[in-house]
């Protein structure tokens, strides 16, 4: 789960980080603020724009079906936008890092998005969409033609290509 649900130990963290003069990056997507004694030095957030949304009927990566309740939970804290800007304040640095599916659909919306949070281009990594390798693959070339068309940064997601569907790696 996201490390804002376990805020004493990543306040820990922060405190080892900080006393041995480590650099410290958490990912999180961003849906609550975390107040720790001790900025993180970057935040590595990917908000959850409406591609992330699940379909009704699915099975989860890890087990049962998406019923609405599941959707409704999802949505209730997907895009905090207090949350993060929050965030940007408090912590040290961040970069902000949406998915993008191989169609672009979504594009516009998380376009609208970064404007409307005045969020500078260099802060701002593409990253294609794609649950296992072959998926992921058909999103790289259009979401990096995007990246280099509209002046973002771009990147991939090594996790996915090294271990495909395997969890907890």
């Amino acid at each position: 789960g996201s490390p804002t649900m376990w805020p004493k130990l990543v306040n820990e963290l922060t405190h080892f980080a900080y006393e041995r003069n480590i650099f410290i990056t958490i990912e999180t997507e961003g849906s609550h603020f975390l107040e720790t004694d001790h900025p993180i030095s970057l935040l590595s957030i990917s908000p959850k724009f409406s591609n992330s949304i699940p379909s009704l009927g699915i099975t989860k990566p890890l087990g049962g079906i998406v019923d609405q309740k599941f959707i409704d939970q999802h949505n209730k804290s997907r895009l905090n936008n207090q949350a993060i800007l929050k965030s940007i304040e408090y912590h040290s640095d961040y970069h902000i890092k949406p998915v993008i599916d191989k169609d672009l659909k979504i594009w516009p919306e998380i376009k609208q998005w970064l404007e409307d949070m005045n969020i500078p281009k260099s802060k701002v990594w593409l990253m294609p969409a794609g649950d296992n390798i072959s998926s992921l693959l058909e999103s790289y070339g259009p979401v990096m033609d995007l990246a280099n068309q509209q002046g973002y940064n771009f990147t991939g997601r090594a996790h996915i290509i090294a271990f495909d569907t395997r969890r907890e790696v």
